[in-house]
């Protein structure tokens, strides 16, 4: 029979995760829980289905657990959430030094999140409830929300991106652009965006390319999206939202700041609207370029979203990049699933 502190470790990684979900960047699907303590499918670019269990008082279990975790076919992200102590550490590292030294075995361990909790955990304690929810939040957002969903998107990258300047707007077309259709041939990219000066965006395009946001194939000029690059046109599109809906950033979003390690900016309470106003700060700048993509480039980010009920998060359109580049050698839908995001045992600390 499950303990208290299982059950409560269990409800809430459910619970975190329902968290996350409410920024509108990520679709969590719970799943029925059969062989896991938690199930679900997380939504965003790329639907990758999750489980997580939990190993409290039966220390004799946690080589069976991890070899289910790791020969589960379907599983992209694996969470083993268990009790900390020095034996258990021990014994876990035996175990996955066996598989990481077997060649056969060793890309199993992609995926694979470990996540220790004090050996004191008292679940009939509120207050150590609530820390318990808070702890897991701080390493979800960390690893499971900008580590492997948001393509490893950081601080440094947002900070690249807000930097740059050029022509109102033309970053936010340009990433538009690609995020939507790639870039395969100059000409016809140029035609699309209706700007025939080619300096400002070749600027921006190394710029997009240098922050990880877009991502060349190969030695061509065909760049194409990432999961970074399409993350920073959601969270633009939050910022949208909230500057829209009222006088403050929602609880979400100062959230998303933090996890970034951002001081939560200034709030525009003067507006972006205006090409005749300079918001203060590169920040509000940055704001006004996205606010003025629609007007300056006909590419409003916000169209098509419902403020009562956004969703910042849709699947991948794989396929059409695929049929596309379909003469290219080597091109496949590896070059977008970006396993480099995954976790992987070995990069624990």
């Amino acid at each position: 029979m499950a303990s208290p502190e299982h059950k409560a470790i269990a409800e809430a990684i459910g619970a975190v995760l329902e968290n996350l979900s409410e920024s509108s960047l990520i679709g969590v699907y719970e799943g029925q829980r059969r062989t896991y303590d938690y199930s679900c499918l997380l939504m965003r670019d790329l639907d990758r289905p999750l489980v997580a269990q939990v190993l409290w008082q039966h220390d004799h279990g946690l080589e069976k657990d991890i070899r289910t975790l790791l020969f589960d076919s379907h599983a992209l992200i694996k969470l083993y959430v268990m009790r900390d102590s020095a034996r258990l550490r021990a014994t876990i590292d035996d175990v996955l030094t066996s598989y990481r030294d077997d060649l056969t075995t060793r890309e199993r361990l992609i995926g694979l999140k470990l996540i220790f909790v004090p050996p004191d955990f008292d679940a009939d304690d509120e207050t150590q409830r609530l820390w318990l929810r808070s702890y897991l939040l701080s390493t979800f957002s960390r690893d499971l929300e900008f580590g492997v969903a948001f393509g490893g998107f950081t601080r440094h990258s947002f900070d690249v991106f807000v930097a740059h300047q050029g022509p109102v707007g033309l970053k936010y077309a340009i990433l538009h652009e690609i995020c939507q259709n790639g870039l395969l041939r100059n000409p016809e990219f140029m035609e699309r965006l209706k700007y025939r000066t080619s300096g400002p965006i070749r600027e921006a395009l190394a710029m997009l390319n240098a922050a990880g946001l877009v991502r060349k194939w190969d030695t061509s000029a065909c760049c194409f999206p990432t999961l970074r690059g399409r993350f920073l046109l959601d969270f633009t599109r939050r910022l949208l939202l909230d500057i829209a809906a009222g006088s403050e950033w929602s609880s979400q979003t100062k959230r998303l700041f933090r996890a970034l390690g951002m001081v939560t900016s200034d709030f525009p309470m003067d507006g972006i609207h205006s090409t005749r106003r300079k918001p203060r700060g590169w920040f509000g700048v940055n704001l006004q370029h996205a606010d003025l993509c629609g007007s300056q480039w006909g590419r409003d980010l916000l169209a098509g979203i419902d403020p009562a009920k956004p969703v910042l998060h849709s699947r991948f359109r794989i396929d059409q990049f695929l049929r596309e580049m379909a003469i290219a050698k080597g091109f496949s839908s590896r070059f977008f699933s970006e396993p480099e995001y995954l976790f992987s045992p070995e990069d624990e600390s």
